[in-house]
């Protein structure tokens, strides 16, 4: 026998803190952007005052345990001139992969079909269901679209997500080997321009104390904007809450041993930055930035590098690029892993936006398609 609560209070939320991680461990998803750290510090900056906790808690009906969670929140959110009460996991409006329900083993047979029902059943009173980054094998999603499949909810849209990842050997010199003559070359031939540019010392430090961490952080975001500005994007730390946001969560995951943030100096000067965790075996790549100014150098590839070789040293199963086709990651690993993505209507206005939803989607699809065929036409005419 299981109970569900559903926790809406931000009191409950946090009572929910001792329970939380044991029972992400036993689950095996290690997922970091499921535990308690991420997602708590994530409430106290983004969170509170902006959404209401909907924490879905399954309990043993015996003994009380903890057996399930599935961390949501409630937001109204404005589509023209409409109001929705929008459910989303916690957190999904930051960069976060491979979402799932968090079951201990043995229970989901129990726990899921609870889960599916809060979210899609006859009783819902919310508007829209948005799960972000979900695991594309996961039984809670199977369950979700089985029971929409068989009439529950309104209406639903399902797209895939590219989450590229390198599997790792048990050594470097495997690795090393493993990626070829001329890739070898490559490398080698920018870190010997790179060391002819500085002139001076060159080299890779991890950063280990909390003392340089905060500085740290600032400095990969000052690298990370100017690239991204350079290409006419908004950057990942455009808000001063983003760089707080990570300031404290790599606070944590330092305490917890999680944190992998690398830099590349030339002297006294930080020159690239890469921002990763390491968590339930695998280490995550999360963000990095490069001094343009020594863009001529391949800095970026540099770091990226360096960060794949601590991986291999620390002997990581894999190396998960998150979610993402970049092109520079095609570079780095030809294997790749999908999220799902899930938009689901539990009423007429939520109808209308998951329309909205559906358009812009096909209508994105057609421009991409159209922008190749133009883009092989110019370089076939040319």
């Amino acid at each position: 026998m299981v109970k569900i609560e559903i926790v809406q209070s931000e009191q409950g939320f946090l009572a929910l803190e001792p329970e939380w991680n044991p029972l992400l461990d036993a689950s095996g998803l290690g997922n970091i952007f499921l535990t308690w750290e991420w997602i708590s510090t994530w409430w106290r900056h983004f969170g509170r005052g902006r959404f209401k906790p909907w924490v879905i808690a399954a309990r043993d009906g015996i003994d009380g345990r903890l057996v399930g969670l599935l961390p949501l929140a409630l937001h109204t959110v404005k589509f023209g001139g409409l109001r929705l009460r929008q459910l989303s996991f916690m957190a999904d409006d930051r960069v976060i992969d491979h979402l799932d329900a968090i079951t201990m083993p043995g229970y989901s047979e129990f726990v899921v079909p609870f889960f599916v029902e809060c979210l899609v059943g006859e009783q819902v009173r919310h508007d829209f269901v948005r799960l972000d980054a979900m695991r594309s094998d996961s039984g809670f999603v199977r369950a979700l679209l089985e029971a929409i499949e068989r009439g529950a909810g309104a209406g639903h849209m399902v797209n895939d997500s590219v989450c590229p990842y390198l599997p790792l050997p048990s050594s470097w010199d495997r690795y090393w080997a493993s990626i070829g003559k001329q890739s070898r070359y490559n490398f080698t031939r920018k870190a010997k321009r790179l060391q002819a540019r500085a002139g001076g010392p060159v080299g890779y430090r991890i950063i280990d104390s909390k003392a340089e961490l905060g500085r740290a952080i600032r400095e990969l975001a000052r690298l990370h904007q100017a690239r991204q500005q350079q290409k006419g994007n908004p950057g990942a730390f455009a808000q001063d809450r983003a760089i707080e946001f990570h300031t404290e969560v790599a606070e944590h995951f330092l305490d917890k041993g999680w944190l992998r943030l690398y830099l590349l100096t030339v002297g006294k000067q930080t020159i690239a930055a890469i921002y990763c965790y390491k968590f339930g075996g695998k280490f995550s790549f999360y963000q990095s930035g490069y001094d343009p100014a020594w863009g001529e150098c391949s800095p970026g590839a540099l770091i990226m590098l360096h960060a794949v070789r601590e991986a291999i040293n620390e002997s990581a199963d894999e190396f998960d690029f998150l979610r993402g086709a970049e092109a520079y990651k095609a570079l780095w690993t030809n294997q790749a892993r999908s999220d799902r993505r899930l938009r689901i209507a539990s009423s007429l206005p939520g109808w209308l936006v998951l329309r909205g939803y559906q358009m812009a989607y096909v209508g994105w699809r057609a421009f991409k398609v159209s922008f190749r065929r133009g883009h092989r036409h110019v370089k076939a005419a040319s």
